[in-house]
């Protein structure tokens, strides 16, 4: 067995293991065999997911705390580079937007956008979905322009009907 058919023979035994599902943003879930309706679920259940990750990546930038109100679980963890670091709790968002709105005062932070790259990480079952974001933030720092690439990673739970922000991880591409 080759280096690469080894990598593959381990990703799905993983997948088999924990009953996860590869899938992708644009289309399917991969070697689903249940009936339509689950499929129209899941294709809704992404659309959702990626709306929220939308609106975490644009309170990032415009320091809005108010859409994050209710995305959080009771015990959800956000990790970052500023710090404190982490987050907890269903408040860890606007504690997490709140700091960030620190950083970009502190280091002369003008103009914070990010956007979301092509999701290609989606892995989802009946109570989870780990989402890796690609995100692309840029800005003035001092008046200079300033680009920075990295992934949100999230977990998503569903809880009382509605998913939520179980974890949120930033990563900078310097980072990996």
């Amino acid at each position: 067995m080759g280096k690469h058919s080894f990598i593959v023979f381990l990703a799905v035994f993983f997948l088999a293991v924990t009953g996860m599902q590869p899938g992708y943003a644009k289309g399917l879930v991969v070697n689903d065999t249940s009936t339509t309706s689950h499929l129209e679920d899941s294709v809704q259940t992404r659309k959702t997911l990626i709306g929220i990750i939308n609106m975490v990546v644009k309170a990032s930038g415009s320091f809005d705390i108010s859409p994050l109100a209710d995305l959080y679980t009771p015990n959800a963890l956000v990790a970052d580079e500023q710090p404190p670091f982490s987050w907890n709790g269903p408040t860890a968002g606007a504690q997490w937007i709140n700091s960030i709105e620190k950083a970009c005062q502190d280091l002369r932070i003008k103009k914070l956008e990010g956007k979301v790259g092509r999701i290609t990480v989606y892995l989802q079952n009946d109570e989870s979905v780990y989402v890796v974001a690609p995100v692309n933030y840029t800005g003035l720092i001092k008046g200079d322009p300033f680009n920075e690439d990295g992934v949100f990673t999230f977990v998503f739970r569903m809880e009382g009907g509605k998913w939520l922000i179980k974890s949120q991880v930033w990563t900078s591409r310097r980072g990996m």
